[in-house]
């Protein structure tokens, strides 16, 4: 009996950030050989993240990034039996190849907890989760280190093998078919869930706005075996996080539900918490027919009366349909300018034009560099935060300079993963420093105010300049 097991740790809810891997290779019920890394995903830590497993960000720091292994990964795992525990481990692997682009690795993935379900009878329909049943096998293993995970569910599918006296690639085909083969199953959707679904038992709560109408995706989650609640228990195992916004989170950055289920895990209470995209990529993995399309992009919670920057053309057209004000004052502003100064705004549009065409491409690693400079920039902005005590202001400027500095941090990420060039990059610096500029100039503020937004703008001309060094000169 010859097979494989992984499981990863995340840095976020977003399962794409994969911090950790472990591998373990299992023959004859022996581990032969064992492997795992930490990772730098890239992407942000959620604090709580790192209270259940441990890892940081600057644990990663100078990890490996995934698509750095993800060629030994594919190597070890393609086309082998490769054990996973419930499905997120799976979409975790298969969310990162698409993070980074790459070619998705495709093993032989088999689930233990379907396994689990159809070993032991009492496990059926709940009961499932890998420290419960680790439990009920003896099995002594220290929960979410990545490795020791790998080990534990390793050792559950040898068990299971031995009472049923199936092989592995008997349980291949055999996870397919009904719990109890001897019960008709039904494929109606419920609220309570189908019994013959893959994730039966476990009980879903959303929070937040879907890409897709909530009822539908109850439906979809229905049918797959998830009992749908609407409010978050002891009894929940899944909460689905859409997006929400923040006007209406009364100060807290997640929703009360995502809160208070935060709050059951630290009290020892097992749930998983999904990204939109995740439950997508989940629901996709044991319904083949859905083939639902996830989420290009999770939009962030935006804040009133702001304007947003422009994504494309059409979205430039739909902003000034929506304030025509703004744009009468345009219109009146431009015909209120003398031919010279018509003459002059052109030529220094000329010049920007020419000063972004000059800007070229960078290597990916190149690319990581400036990330890594950038951030710096970014965490001296919040150092000045705290030195000059802005959180006891109430103003809008503050607002301001915190929703375009997140959405600045959220570029690094996608910098570093090549998805982005230097000069949208450097467009969109430039766009956040007109917003902060244009909220400066019309209000008085307090001093500790004024120095902040000047130290802040300070540090996003000096990106600016470093992006220029990548101009080519004429």
């Amino acid at each position: 009996m010859n097979f494989l097991a992984i499981d990863v740790e995340t840095a976020n809810a977003d399962y794409s950030s994969i911090c950790q891997i472990g591998l373990v290779h299992f023959q004859d019920g022996q581990i032969v050989d064992k492997w795992s890394s930490l990772v730098n995903p890239e992407a942000y830590f959620d604090p709580f993240n790192s209270s259940i497993h441990g890892i940081t960000e600057e644990a990663v720091q100078n990890a490996p990034t995934f698509d750095a292994i993800h060629s030994l990964i594919s190597e070890k795992i393609t086309n082998q039996i490769t054990i996973h525990h419930m499905p997120f481990d799976r979409i975790a692997v298969t969310r990162a190849c698409t993070e980074y682009n790459l070619e998705i690795i495709q093993p032989k993935w088999l689930d233990s907890a379907k396994i689990v379900r159809r070993t032991w009878d009492q496990f059926a329909y709940k009961g499932y989760g890998l420290a419960n049943i680790a439990d009920f096998l003896d099995i002594q293993f220290g929960h979410h280190d990545a490795l020791e995970d790998a080990i534990a569910a390793a050792k559950i599918v040898h068990i299971a093998c031995e009472k049923t006296q199936r092989t592995v690639e008997d349980w291949l085909t055999r996870v397919d078919q009904p719990i109890f083969p001897y019960q008709s199953g039904s494929s109606a959707i419920r609220l309570d869930g189908n019994s013959e679904g893959a994730l039966y038992g476990e009980n879903l709560v959303f929070t937040g706005a879907l890409s897709i109408p909530r009822k539908d995706a109850a439906k979809i989650a229905a049918d797959i075996g998830c009992n749908i609640r609407n409010s978050v228990s002891k009894k929940t195992t899944i909460l689905v996080v859409g997006t929400h916004d923040t006007s209406k989170l009364a100060g807290y950055e997640k929703s009360s539900k995502h809160r208070k289920v935060e709050e059951l895990i630290e009290n020892g209470i097992s749930i998983k918490i999904l990204s939109e995209k995740d439950f997508i990529e989940m629901c996709n993995n044991e319904n083949k027919e859905l083939q639902l399309e996830v989420p290009k992009k999770e939009a962030k919670p935006q804040k009133v009366n702001k304007q947003k920057r422009p994504v494309n053309q059409s979205d430039i057209h739909l902003e000034i349909k929506i304030d025509e004000k703004f744009i009468s004052e345009i219109k009146n502003k431009l015909n209120s300018l003398t031919d010279e100064q018509k003459v002059a705004l052109q030529k220094s549009k000329q010049i920007y034009q020419k000063q972004l065409s000059s800007i070229k491409e960078c290597s990916q690693e190149e690319k990581r560099k400036l990330a890594t400079e950038f951030k710096s920039n970014i965490v001296k902005v919040k150092e000045y935060y705290d030195i000059l005590r802005i959180e006891s202001y109430e103003v809008d400027l503050v607002d301001t300079i915190d929703m375009e500095i997140e959405q600045l941090q959220d570029l690094l990420y996608d910098l570093m993963k090549d998805k982005i060039t230097l000069v949208e990059l450097f467009e969109t610096i430039e766009f956040s420093l007109n917003i902060i500029k244009s909220d400066f100039e019309d209000v008085s503020y307090p001093k500790p105010i004024n120095d902040y937004c000047i130290l802040t703008m300070k540090e996003l001309k000096k990106i600016k300049l470093r992006i220029k060094s990548f101009a080519v000169v004429s």
